[in-house]
C-alpha cells in the first residue's frame, strides 16, 4: 500500500467516527486490535479487540459529548506505521463546556491493511477541564 492509501483509510476512519458510524469504522480494525488511550485522558487504558475499543472509547465519546471531533491535520509515514497530528474538539454534555486539544495518533497496520495497533498522545488537561462543572 502507498502512503496515500493509508492516509485515505485513516481519513475515512476519522470521518466515520465523527459521524457516529461505528460499525463501519470497525471494519478498518483488526480483530485483535490493541488500542491505547493516553494516561490522564478520560478513557485511558489499553483495549484489545474491536468491541473493547468501541465500548470503552468510541461509544462513550458519542454519548458523553456533543460535536466531538478528531480532525487530522498532518500525516507522517514509515512503512506500515502512520503518525497523525491533529486537533480534538467538542462540548461535554453534562458540563456544557467546550475544549480544543492537540493530539498525535500512532497507527500500525497489519498485512491485511487493518489497524492493529493504536497509541494516543494528547494534552488531556483541556479535555478533563471541559468535563468538570
Amino acid at each position: 500500500m502507498t502512503n496515500q492509501d493509508y492516509q485515505k483509510i485513516l481519513a475515512k476512519t476519522y470521518e466515520l467516527t465523527g459521524q457516529g458510524h461505528l460499525e463501519e469504522f470497525a471494519n478498518y480494525l483488526a480483530e485483535d486490535v490493541s488500542w491505547t488511550e493516553a494516561a490522564g485522558f478520560p478513557y485511558a487504558g489499553t483495549y484489545i479487540g474491536k468491541e473493547a475499543v468501541l465500548d470503552n472509547v468510541h461509544k462513550r465519546l458519542g454519548t458523553e459529548w456533543d460535536n466531538y471531533q478528531a480532525e487530522p491535520l498532518h500525516y507522517a509515514f514509515n512503512g506500515q506505521m502512520v503518525m497523525v497530528y491533529g486537533r480534538y474538539q467538542g462540548t461535554h454534555k453534562t458540563s456544557q463546556k467546550s475544549f480544543q486539544a492537540d493530539f498525535v495518533h500512532i497507527y500500525t497496520f497489519n498485512a491485511d491493511h487493518k489497524i492493529n495497533h493504536f497509541i494516543q498522545v494528547v494534552d488531556s488537561y483541556p479535555v478533563v477541564q471541559a468535563m468538570t462543572r
